[in-house]
């Protein structure tokens, strides 16, 4: 048996869908359900008699998984609830004010873009770069920085185009100005390798719910040790000191780690869920799955090519592709052929009147042909 298929196993939506979703919500595997089972019997039987010995254990596990998905030590890994939060917390605690600015890119996805956004309460200048057919230039982000650059945050993969980004380079970029290098990872992390230390990254946020293949509500940060000197939680809790259980010492020091960031409460039955989610893909091994998406989405591209649709997803070099696909035609109703599609039991997204299809590494090429099928059914209108 192929590894991918080992890997498809573990999806029921196999059974009844062709599931081609990924860059929106995954489908939960069972591994991942199961953990999660596991830890809800675990709280429902025994509630908090284990508390909270199996729930340390399953972080340091957890983070230890995360760790070895990004290439960093389990001592640079946080928990986040959303990539959002994740980015939030470096926007609260970048030390900057006026005459600072910050360098975003245009039509990103807000959970990269509206975090950032209050800082021009501080006198922060927020420069935004522009997208060119889909891509982000390391030229024009080069253009944007300069001495006074705090910091330029930019998406792995955009959620729209599916331009996939040269993280080395704008880590390089960041460096020359002593700029952090911020990265929305949730559109490539799983599917792509992500080696923080080696490309320069110094914060990363990602939820599990995309091409993690993990609940929604879990996610992983990092922070290098450059930034975690720099960026101060704005926002302390109980669980980001040293000794939490010693509840009246306010004086004692947060963690020097990047645990300092998660401030109590954890989804545990989410990131239980998570743990096996990183499993699957660190056995898969990440080369193999990046490998098979690029593999799945190129014959597809091929195969819409020669039925008269457009790829609006920059793939000029294998650099640059990533798992979505973005796809249009002329007088094409993308949402009335998404509702075809729906009703054949195939999954995809609608983004700009246009078809985006976010295969992942367990499809198959059959499930392909099935969606080109009934494509090729409905009619432009």
């Amino acid at each position: 048996m192929e590894w991918w298929q080992q890997l498809r196993d573990e999806f029921v939506v196999t059974e009844n869908l062709v599931y081609l979703n990924h860059a929106a919500v995954s489908p939960l595997p069972r591994r991942c359900r199961q953990y999660m089972e596991e830890y809800l019997d675990e709280l429902a039987r025994h509630g908090a008699l284990h508390y909270p010995d199996f729930v340390w254990q399953m972080l340091a596990e957890t983070r230890q998984l995360g760790a070895r998905l990004l290439g960093a030590r389990p001592e640079q890994v946080f928990f986040v609830r959303s990539t959002t939060q994740g980015l939030g917390i470096a926007a609260t605690g970048l030390p900057c004010g006026e005459g600072d600015n910050i360098v975003l890119v245009e039509r990103e996805f807000p959970a990269n873009l509206r975090p950032w956004l209050p800082l021009r309460r501080r006198e922060v200048e927020v420069r935004l770069v522009p997208q060119r057919q889909g891509r982000v230039l390391i030229d024009d982000l080069a253009g944007a920085v300069d001495g006074k650059t705090r910091l330029v945050s930019v998406s792995f993969v955009q959620f729209l185009s599916g331009f996939r980004i040269d993280l080395a380079a704008v880590a390089e970029l960041c460096r020359r100005v002593d700029a952090l290098c911020v990265i929305d990872a949730i559109q490539g992390l799983g599917a792509f390798p992500v080696d923080v230390a080696a490309n320069g990254i110094d914060f990363l946020s990602a939820d599990a719910h995309k091409w993690l293949l993990g609940p929604e509500g879990a996610g992983l940060g990092y922070v290098s040790d450059r930034a975690l000197e720099r960026i101060e939680p704005a926002l302390e809790g109980w669980l980001a000191v040293e000794k939490p259980f010693e509840f009246f010492d306010l004086q004692q020091p947060l963690k020097s780690w990047a645990a300092r960031y998660e401030e109590g409460a954890y989804n545990g039955a989410g990131l239980r869920g998570m743990k096996g989610s990183l499993e699957l893909l660190l056995e898969a091994g990440q080369g193999r799955v990046a490998a098979r998406i690029i593999e799945l989405t190129d014959f597809l591209a091929a195969k819409l090519v020669a039925r008269g649709f457009e790829i609006l997803s920059p793939r000029q070099h294998d650099a640059e592709k990533s798992g979505i696909l973005l796809v249009g035609r002329p007088g094409l109703d993308a949402e009335v052929l998404q509702a075809r599609l729906s009703e054949a039991g195939i999954v995809l997204s609608v983004r700009g009147g246009n078809l985006r299809i976010a295969p992942h590494a367990y499809n198959t090429t059959e499930e392909l042909e099935r969606l080109l099928e009934v494509i090729t059914e409905v009619p432009a209108t």
